[in-house]
């Protein structure tokens, strides 16, 4: 009986070992050491409408007629993107003047105050009159590189150059650089003379726009843009098209009509070029082609960066009075123009102590039409009161293809000198121009409530605590 009474114990001891010993292993499982695994932080996705930089709708300014007050409000309504127009009609037989030069300057620098980017579209004529400009391509020629200096000057906030300049409204038809016949295009030598002398006068960084993609092809080859030339500074990587008749009927008003490009090969043309080009567009008369049901995946299909936020107004109106998606099909198109960078995820842990490791695991998703295509500057910061420690992230949002998940992992090595204590961490995706870099207006806010900090341009996507009950 002794012996029963010695096994039953055992047996009992042996059950309370293996009790507390799950104990203890459920507790450290379920309460790690803070700096050794990743902390998940949760992200709701903003529906509203807010401002970036280089995408969304645009506003029509003519630069002899620019209201500085009125240019102060446009971020106010989430205007990103100016369009200026600078009639030349007064300039036919001369080069262009001081008045006139320091008109376009003023222009520019206004923008600049107000946080906007521009679209850029000289002509001589806005009003659709036939065979409007010089009948001498020299002059034109020499009025592109006395506007040469202004392109330079600005070349933070110049976003695209339409290629203008010639025949009715500058979109090259009408003109005295064609058949001299109405609505005849101009003729390619002249179309190559153009875009070369803007390009060349044009910064880097800075897109050429023409009418038709027809006009490209004829410009800058046939062969298709691959990612590998993307942004690369070459003459295809730069030249981009610009449709002022978008869902007007079949072909655009003759947007195209290239024999070698039947509408099907076309559409896979523009949606291969556009990808890395901005797309920028107005619509100009009522039609079922911009029905929102065809509108939306056909700005899909273009990328659409961009379009006139004043024109063609029935449509505008259609869009307001219509659906889409469950929401105000005006509102679906505003929050969809351009890239829209969505936070999905983000983990950070590691090492948290000075001269340690973070790691940091994110997954954003853009879920605009169109993409990032000016270079930014992406990095980590730390914030803890006075104190700002950045840390350059080599990646290129330009390449963040839209309704993939970018999932990215990335490992830090904090500082030694770091002080202890809770910091906060941000992301930036800032200009990488100098004089913007620290400017909020020209970051991307990500499409995430609580996130942006609108005074410091950054995205908080947590706190770590570096040096709390580290040995």
């Amino acid at each position: 009986m002794l012996r029963n009474i010695k096994r039953n114990l055992t047996m009992s001891l042996l059950v309370i070992i293996i009790f507390f010993t799950q104990c203890m292993a459920t507790q450290v499982k379920d309460n790690p050491t803070p700096a050794a695994v990743p902390a998940a932080v949760p992200f709701a996705e903003d529906m509203s409408v807010f401002p970036n930089p280089e995408r969304g709708w645009y506003r029509s300014m003519e630069t002899n007629d620019l209201s500085i007050n009125e240019l102060m409000h446009f971020r106010d309504s989430g205007i990103t993107l100016v369009a200026f127009e600078t009639n030349l009609a007064a300039y036919l037989n001369k080069p262009l003047d001081a008045v006139k030069l320091n008109e376009v300057d003023r222009a520019f620098a206004a923008a600049h105050m107000a946080g906007l980017e521009v679209i850029f579209r000289a002509a001589y004529d806005f009003n659709g009159r036939d065979f409007p400009d010089p009948k001498d391509i020299n002059i034109v020629l020499n009025h592109i590189h006395q506007l040469g200096p202004i392109f330079q000057k600005y070349a933070d906030v110049l976003f695209n150059i339409q290629a203008g300049f010639l025949g009715s409204w500058g979109e090259w038809h009408t003109s005295n650089f064609g058949p001299h016949v109405k609505w005849t295009p101009v003729s390619p030598e002249y179309q190559r003379m153009v875009v070369d002398a803007l390009l060349e006068e044009a910064p880097v960084t800075t897109t050429v726009s023409v009418r038709r993609p027809e006009y490209v092809r004829n410009i800058a080859g046939k062969e298709p843009l691959t990612a590998e030339e993307a942004f690369s500074g070459s003459k295809l990587s730069r030249v981009g098209f610009h449709n002022d008749a978008l869902m007007s009927e079949k072909t655009d008003m003759d947007t195209y009509i290239d024999p070698d490009y039947p509408l099907e090969k076309e559409f896979a043309w523009i949606n291969n070029h556009t990808r890395y080009t901005p797309f920028i567009a107005e619509t100009n008369t009522v039609s079922s082609y911009n029905d929102i049901k065809n509108a939306v995946p056909f700005l899909d299909l273009m990328n659409a960066d961009s379009l006139n936020y004043e024109y063609h107004p029935g449509v505008l109106k259609k869009w307001h009075n219509s659906s889409y998606n469950g929401m105000n099909a005006y509102d679906y198109i505003t929050l969809k123009l351009g890239y829209r960078i969505v936070l999905r995820k983000a983990e950070h842990g590691g090492v948290l102590a000075p001269g340690g490791n973070l790691h940091l695991n994110l997954e954003l998703e853009n879920t605009g039409f169109g993409h990032i295509l000016r270079e930014k500057i992406f990095e980590l910061v730390l914030k803890k009161d006075n104190e700002t420690i950045r840390m350059p992230i080599k990646e290129d949002a330009r390449f963040w293809n839209k309704n993939e998940p970018i999932n990215r992992a990335y490992d830090f090595k904090l500082p030694a000198d770091m002080s202890a204590g809770n910091w906060n961490v941000y992301l930036g995706l800032s200009s990488a121009f100098d004089t913007l870099r620290d400017n909020p207006a020209y970051s991307v806010r990500f499409a995430n409530t609580d996130v942006w900090d609108g005074n410091l341009g950054l995205n908080k996507i947590g706190v770590i605590s570096v040096g709390i009950g580290q040995k």
